[in-house]
This record gives C-alpha cells, structure tokens and sequence, in this order.
C-alpha cells in the first residue's frame, strides 16, 4: 500500500456558543440613540458651549438635561453600540469603549458640577444615567459565550496517497478537489483562479 499523510484540516465547523453581550448591548444603543434623537428634538438644540471651566446649561428631557452636545454624545454613542453589536467581539469592544467614556464623563460632572468641561450640559439625572450606562456597558463588555459544545464530534481524518488524492477515512472514497484548486504541501486548498 502507498504512504500516506493524514490531514485533519477537514475538521468539522466547531459551535461557538450564543453570545451575552450583543442583545443587552443593542438594547442599550436604541435606548441611548433614541434619548439622544429625543433629547435633541424636544429639549434643547443649543450647541454653545463655554470651555474649559465654563457654566453651559440645556433643556430637560424625561428628567434628563442636555444641551445639543449632550444630546448628540447620546445619539452618538447609541449609533456606535448598535453597529458594533452586530457580531461578539464588536459589541465587547464597542461596550467597553463607550461605556469607559460614560463613566469618565459622569466623573468628570461630579467634579465639575453642572455640566463636562463647559461642552456638555448634565444635570444629577444625566450623571446618574451615564454612569449606571457606562458601568452597565463595561460589565456587558466582559461577558462570555454560552453554550458551547464541551466534545466537538471529531474530525473526519483524511488520508493521503502518494498519488495526492484524498482518501475519506470514513469511507475510503477518493475525494475530488472544487476544479482550479490545487493542493499544497501542507495540504491546504490554493484557489489558482
């Protein structure tokens, strides 16, 4: 019989598990893209600002107070959450990313007092909801998939000939290869295409 060489790139398609991040993380960009679409139409359009230590204020939406800035930064945020939160590790990173600056700025306007750096106006409402949403995305930035299966099924082992065909260990048929691929030495698909 021919030597042959095993291949166990023929693996069967492993199951990745549900991801606990990309629900709660959409929810939470609707919340935070709808109060900042809101927040801009029924409270205050005013974009004035007074930096660095300067007093801003803005209309209140909801209990929530904003200026233009403030409203904007939710909308912001709440467009980047919903658009990272398409796949796993994008909504981990997304949360993490905004949820650190939700709480730098509800630090910062505890320090400050009535706004974040004379740019964006908050009020005790608007701190208490940026740093409850920031904690909250940084906790969801930290959570696993589930579900994954303990024992994948093993993978099919693929023998081959001398000849280069692939044999199925399985069955023992020869394996045809898709037509303008060829077969490397380390026995992965080249497209030549």
């Amino acid at each position: 019989m021919a030597a042959t060489k095993y291949d166990d790139d023929a693996a069967a398609p492993r199951r990745r598990g549900v991801s606990l991040a990309k629900g709660p993380v959409a929810l939470i960009g609707i919340a935070s893209l709808a109060l900042g679409v809101l927040g801009f139409i029924f409270a205050s359009q005013s974009f004035t600002m007074d930096v660095p230590d300067g007093t801003v204020n803005g209309g209140t939406f909801l209990g929530i107070e904003g200026n233009g800035w403030t409203w904007a930064l939710f909308a912001a945020a709440g467009l980047l959450l919903l658009l990272g939160s398409t796949i796993h590790w994008g909504a981990k990173s997304m949360a993490f990313i905004v949820g650190v600056a939700f709480i730098v700025g509800a630090l910062i306007a505890l320090s400050d007092g009535t706004d974040i750096l004379g740019i964006f106006a908050t009020n005790n409402w608007t701190k208490l909801v940026m740093g409850a949403g920031g904690v909250a995305l940084v906790l969801l930035s930290m959570m696993p998939r589930v579900g994954r299966r303990a024992g994948a099924a093993p993978a099919a082992r693929t023998d081959r000939t001398a000849t280069g065909e692939r044999r199925s260990a399985r069955n023992g048929e020869v394996e045809r290869e898709p037509i303008g691929t060829t077969t490397t030495r380390d026995g992965s698909l080249d497209d030549r295409r």
